[in-house]
């Protein structure tokens, strides 16, 4: 199957999907709180021209990002990685079965910014894997690319099914894994150049869920990448979730006094380090999730190259709380975004 029979199998017509949806509707007619608008029509103090004017950047710029969303954008365009609402508990019975295919294929990440992406299923981030700790998972992987590829997840497992051997254009590989530790584990492609295949969209998160789940919270995923838009070995514009500027533009929405559990991971390449800062608030951490208490209580925690923690909060007071990297370079290429109490 080549990639145009692999896009009409999807229900996949055309080129230049947003990163973070793939297969997923564009559309949603969800109203909007006042306190998750950025103001995104406020106007920069100087005129930005071709020349000054950054990746997918506007002449209207709101308080953060200075990089925005494609313009079909909307609010529900990633709300595959509200986990709370569209992840349900890990499937039951003794085995977990899915398939992951690769398909290559143009993506818009950004305003006016399309890439060559590379991608698990047609989405970037690739979709979200959860299992219970110890469950049998069987992973049919099919490559429909031009290219070999491979998936390899984090974690314990049998070292024959570790997914570092390449899998030819063409053809498939069932992985059997045993879910475990509990936490949260990236998975990705592992062909040589790595950083060739993961920045151009081969990654994922995998969830183990301790017996019995973790206590009740709202839940989301933030995977921060980066889009190496020139092939130069440096990233252009940055990007939670596959889209740069999103959370900018479309902030994340919790009711005052639920409590919050954030997924996040740096699947960077071409940066050593990112960081997660989240203004007016602290938050308890759970480095890799490995743990069911507390490795520390702070406001920013900093993550090397695929390294990953889950965060718990709870807002108790109504406004809009900013996040970003505090490498602001990140932060001002798309990486900044919202969260509303609302």
């Amino acid at each position: 199957m080549n990639r145009k029979e692999f896009l009409s199998w999807l229900g996949i017509g055309g080129a230049g999907l947003a990163a973070g949806t793939g297969i997923a509707s564009l559309s949603g007619n969800k109203k909007e709180d006042p306190l998750c608008r950025t103001g995104s029509s406020t106007s920069v103090s100087a005129p930005l021209t071709a020349a000054t004017r950054l990746p997918g950047e506007i002449s209207g710029n709101s308080y953060g990002s200075m990089v925005h969303p494609p313009m079909f954008a909307n609010s529900t365009l990633l709300s595959r990685m509200e986990l709370n609402s569209t992840i349900p508990e890990a499937p039951p019975g003794p085995k977990f079965k899915s398939e992951i295919n690769i398909v290559e294929m143009p993506l818009t990440v950004a305003h006016n910014t399309i890439v060559d992406a590379w991608t698990f299923d047609g989405i970037v981030p690739g979709k979200v894997i959860r299992a219970r700790l110890g469950q049998e998972m069987e992973l049919l992987f099919r490559n429909h690319s031009n290219h070999p590829h491979s998936v390899h997840f984090h974690g314990t497992h049998d070292p024959g099914q570790d997914g570092w051997e390449p899998i030819g254009p063409g053809s498939e590989r069932i992985y059997k894994i045993t879910a475990g530790p509990i936490g949260f584990h990236p998975y990705h492609c592992h062909v040589p150049p790595l950083a060739s295949h993961m920045s151009k969209g081969l990654y994922g998160g995998f969830i183990v869920d301790p017996p019995g789940g973790r206590p009740p919270a709202l839940e989301f995923m933030l995977i921060l990448a980066g889009w190496d838009l020139k092939e130069s070995g440096r990233n252009d514009i940055y990007a939670w979730n596959g889209i740069a500027g999103y959370y900018d533009r479309f902030p994340i929405k919790v009711p005052v006094g639920k409590k919050v559990r954030l997924y996040i991971a740096n699947m960077t390449e071409h940066d050593p380090v990112a960081s997660f800062h989240l203004h007016s608030q602290t938050f308890d951490v759970y480095r890799t999730g490995t743990k069911l208490v507390p490795d520390e209580h702070t406001d920013v925690i900093t993550l090397g190259q695929t390294e990953r923690a889950i965060i718990e909060f709870t807002l108790t007071k109504r406004g809009r709380y900013m996040f970003h990297p505090h490498q602001t370079n990140m932060a001002d290429r798309g990486a900044m975004g919202w969260i509303v109490a609302v």
